[in-house]
């Protein structure tokens, strides 16, 4: 799988200038599996994990509950300073062999978004529903992953609009009622693959979830859309106790009138990319950048005075799927804020003729 999340870390050195007040806002932690070296683009060892629990406990960092990050967004008050929320995606064993013993010594709440279909399949990968169960009644907050885990983005072959909208609702809803036959009330939830359009935010809205987490990068504050809640993916075999700082230091990015506005393409070749930054006194002119995970850094171009960051692509974009990201260095602290979001090209069987 490739991560198109990490094209940014690659490109930007992980140096840091003197600490500088900074508007709090919750980094989202997201984790796959533990101790599965085999699978090195999700997964993390037990030994680096506990180094990163050590860390947020000796840094004062408030590792919050699902219930308490609730309270924060419903108030629209200032978020405070280093606070985290661990979540962990697919109900791997591996979380409940390696992961979960070592939540439960440091007493730190966590999620776990679960795609129900692998629970029922006797399969030593994955959980049971009697582990998860021990999970929720540990304390754990338990969250929909989907039935299936399928890619969302973009519909199956030969699906009509009408079709794709049903089988979206359809695995939701299957993973709902799973849920519910086990005693699990659930209203959050994590879009399989980090993948979302307009019919899956409809659908999911009309389904009654409150909070829908991506795998969009950044930080989340009291401005953050509950619809997309960026989470900074906590995996990798190049992961390390500096990389992770680097990102727990990632804050909000507020933009305004990003274009195209559309999640789905009508085109494969968007006419500009561009969005305006809203405090743009707070970012060094010189550090803004835009890249797009498939062409890496755009040559876009940056006016200080209004704060808009745009770039006129000369080829198609090629991919089904590509993440816009956005970030900006702070004039205070020399810390980056980040912006990201996903775009998918046209539906080859729905492209107008």
């Amino acid at each position: 799988m490739r991560n198109m999340y990490l094209v940014f870390f690659i490109l930007v050195p992980l140096v840091f200038e003197a600490q500088a007040e900074r508007p709090g806002y919750v980094t989202v932690l997201l984790y796959h599996r533990f101790d599965e070296s085999r699978y090195p683009s999700t997964n993390i060892s037990s030994d680096m994990f506990r180094e990163q629990l050590e860390f947020l406990k000796r840094e004062g960092y408030r590792v919050l509950s699902m219930h308490e990050f609730r309270q924060l967004l419903a108030t629209g008050k200032p978020f405070p300073q280093k606070s985290v929320l661990i979540t962990i995606d697919d109900p791997y064993r591996s979380i409940y062999e390696h992961a979960f013993p070592l939540l439960k010594e440091f007493a730190y709440p966590f999620t776990l978004f679960a795609n129900t279909s692998p629970l029922y399949s006797e399969s030593p990968v994955y959980m049971d529903w009697a582990m998860l169960e021990e999970i929720r009644d540990w304390g754990a907050t338990i969250g929909n992953h989907s039935h299936f885990h399928p890619h969302m983005g973009q519909p199956e072959k030969g699906h009509t609009p009408e079709e794709y909208a049903v089988w979206v609702r359809k695995d939701l809803k299957r993973a709902q009622k799973a849920f519910v036959d086990h005693g699990i009330d659930t209203d959050v939830l994590a879009y399989p693959f980090g993948e979302y359009n307009e019919t899956v935010l409809a659908i999911a809205k009309e389904l009654g979830f409150e909070l829908m987490f991506t795998q969009d990068e950044g930080g989340v504050d009291e401005f953050s859309d509950h619809q997309l809640i960026p989470r900074v993916a906590i995996v990798g075999a190049n992961m390390s106790l500096e990389r992770f700082t680097f990102k727990l230091n990632l804050a909000p990015l507020h933009v305004a009138d990003v274009q195209p506005e559309a999640i789905s393409l009508n085109v494969s070749s968007p006419e500009k990319l561009s969005l305006r930054l809203l405090d743009p006194t707070r970012y060094r002119p010189g550090i803004i950048n835009m890249f797009l995970s498939e062409w890496d850094r755009v040559d876009a171009v940056y006016d200080a005075k209004t704060g808009v960051l745009s770039y006129r692509p000369d080829r198609p974009l090629t991919r089904p799927m590509n993440r816009l990201i956005v970030t900006a260095k702070e004039r205070e602290g020399g810390h980056f804020s980040m912006f990201s979001r996903l775009y998918f090209r046209p539906y080859p069987e729905w492209a107008e003729e």
